[in-house]
């Protein structure tokens, strides 16, 4: 086979399609693992975490379909969202309570208990046991039914 300059040219032209193959390979394994770090970092927010990538919500649906590795690494990260959003309820709840501010806490707890994990559900059904959620009522100083309540004027 002889080189000559159109063998020559079609030569270039698949080292710098692989090439270009590989650049853009890697570029969008730094892009998958940014929308990783960015939907950890937006508590599961995958619109956010989307923009702030600069890619589409699309394309993030689309690794998940073609890349199982990736589909992994979301579902993981989604969970661990998910007990994080629900942990940091729970803190501002116990802030609220603290601070006696009845009427929000019970919004967010019944936010809370709204759709109980299905381990407790599945849990519940094994052991024979009701799922229910118990919530006691404290009275505060600013309450009227409260013994000595002075309304303020």
């Amino acid at each position: 086979m002889t080189f000559d300059e159109n063998n020559f040219q079609r030569y270039i032209l698949a080292v710098n399609i692989f090439n270009m193959n590989t650049e853009e390979q890697a570029r969008t394994t730094k892009q998958k693992q940014a929308m990783i770090d960015a939907i950890e970092a937006n508590f599961g927010n995958i619109t956010k975490a989307a923009k702030e990538v600069g890619i589409n919500v699309r394309t993030h649906n689309r690794w998940r379909k073609e890349d199982n590795d990736y589909d992994t690494q979301f579902v993981k990260i989604k969970d661990v969202s998910y007990v994080k959003v629900k942990d940091s309820l729970l803190e501002e709840a116990m802030k609220r309570i603290k601070k006696g501010d009845s009427t929000v806490l019970n919004q967010m707890l019944r936010l809370f208990y709204k759709n109980l994990p299905e381990d407790m559900i599945k849990a519940a059904r094994v052991n024979d046991i009701p799922v229910r959620a118990t919530i006691k009522w404290v009275s505060t100083p600013q309450d009227p039914r409260r013994e000595g309540y002075v309304k303020p004027e």
